[in-house]
């Protein structure tokens, strides 16, 4: 039984004649070496879909791929098998659909790559990512000066909606009337309990009443206020509701695919110090997710000291580093490593610290190849994964 679902659209010369059996065979032996059952469709399905599978069944079918290619903008997915002269055309059309500067893979059946239950992961998540409606509550923080892509990249690569809220929104909706936060605190008081259950709830009806998947908040610009989004953000990451700090768009869509890669949240924070003869990077934030954290404490935000932030000892174990960068996130960074299980400590940093070990080479590109400053750890192993779906649907249109 496979494991996967594709749907493809099969390609057939006319010279061949009937072509449904030729189509069965192929998709039995996908099915038995890949593990993954490629559904036949039509062109009007197809189309629909974040990346364009095309069965290549026999030669002859260049002019008519080219032809289904002028039709969508996504990537284009070349499935090909060993008779027929499927490969023959596979190749013909992937070498014209290159030349027009478009992204194109080809997958044949029988290297024993493993290539494509790869794909159908990298596809099935930027279909559960098209539709998402994420909140941009007030404007990027100014320090971010690398990571405020414009907001339609999203939408044009990824089917994803930004919708931008005022901070005001946010302040307007801040109620008195809330439980205080329960948990061992370290310098703060029964006000900072109770200010972060207020934004708490204030974020959380923003989301229901603008229907948000996921939000991302210029926090900084509560401080004037008083407040802070720490706890908030950790809370609706909690519930199932990714939520970045700053304004920070590409890393809220590293939360974002953290959340639909493993049902869960991932840890959003700053590299703040690394050692490259021992391969690790500390990364510190002042918010997070506590199903990700074995045991925490209440603290103020470090920064400002003011409001209420989670010092928390994130769990060891494997985890992907990841960040989405560059003007239109045509850059990515995918390194797996673990979580280390020491303590860091330290009252320079925001107040959970973590250090994350990873090969020599990732860390350097860190200083070599910086994106810029959030990086998000995703529990468990996805680089591969990672890197296929950036190829696909964000690097090379």
């Amino acid at each position: 039984m496979a494991d996967v679902c594709l749907p493809v659209l099969p390609l057939a010369s006319a010279l061949h004649g009937a072509w449904v059996d030729l189509a069965r065979r192929v998709v039995e032996g996908f099915r038995e070496r890949e593990a993954v059952e490629l559904v036949v469709t039509d062109a009007d399905t197809i189309v629909t879909e974040p990346a364009h599978l095309l069965l290549v069944l026999t030669g002859g079918t260049e002019r008519e791929a080219v032809a289904f290619a002028e039709r969508v903008t996504g990537p284009i997915v070349l499935l090909s098998h060993p008779g027929n002269n499927s490969l023959p055309a596979a190749l013909e059309i992937a070498a014209r659909l290159r030349q027009e500067g478009r992204t194109v893979r080809l997958v044949h059946l029988g290297t024993g790559e493993g290539d494509l239950p790869l794909l159908a992961r990298a596809v099935a998540l930027a279909r559960s990512l098209r539709g998402k409606r994420v909140g941009l509550v007030g404007e990027p923080s100014p320090w971010l000066v690398a990571s405020s892509p414009d907001p339609p990249r999203f939408g044009d690569r990824l089917g994803i909606e930004v919708v931008p809220i005022s901070l005001a929104d946010v302040l307007s909706r801040v109620s008195g009337v809330a439980s205080p936060v329960e948990g061992v605190g370290d310098g703060i008081g029964d006000g900072e309990r109770r200010m972060g259950a207020t934004v708490h709830l204030a974020l959380r009806q923003l989301v229901e009443e603008r229907r948000l998947d996921a939000l991302t908040i210029a926090c900084f610009g509560l401080l004037p206020h008083r407040m802070t989004a720490c706890w908030a953000l950790g809370c609706l990451s909690d519930a199932g509701i990714p939520g970045g700090c700053e304004g920070d768009l590409p890393a809220l869509l590293a939360l974002m695919v953290a959340q639909e890669l493993t049902g869960g949240p991932g840890f959003l924070a700053n590299p703040a110090d690394l050692d490259l003869k021992r391969g690790r990077l500390v990364l510190a934030h002042c918010t997070v997710p506590l199903s990700l954290v074995a045991s925490y404490r209440l603290r103020t935000h470090f920064e400002s000291g003011l409001g209420l932030a989670v010092a928390g000892r994130v769990r060891p174990g494997p985890y992907t580093l990841v960040r989405f960068g560059g003007k239109g996130l045509e850059e990515g960074f995918f390194a797996e490593g673990s979580v280390l299980p020491e303590q860091v400590g330290r009252e320079d940093l925001c107040r959970t610290q973590v250090v994350f070990k990873m090969a020599k080479g990732a860390l350097e590109r860190v200083l070599r190849e910086p994106l810029g400053n959030h990086h998000v750890l995703v529990p468990g192993h996805h680089r591969a994964v990672l890197s296929l779906f950036h190829g696909l649907f964000l690097a090379e249109r």
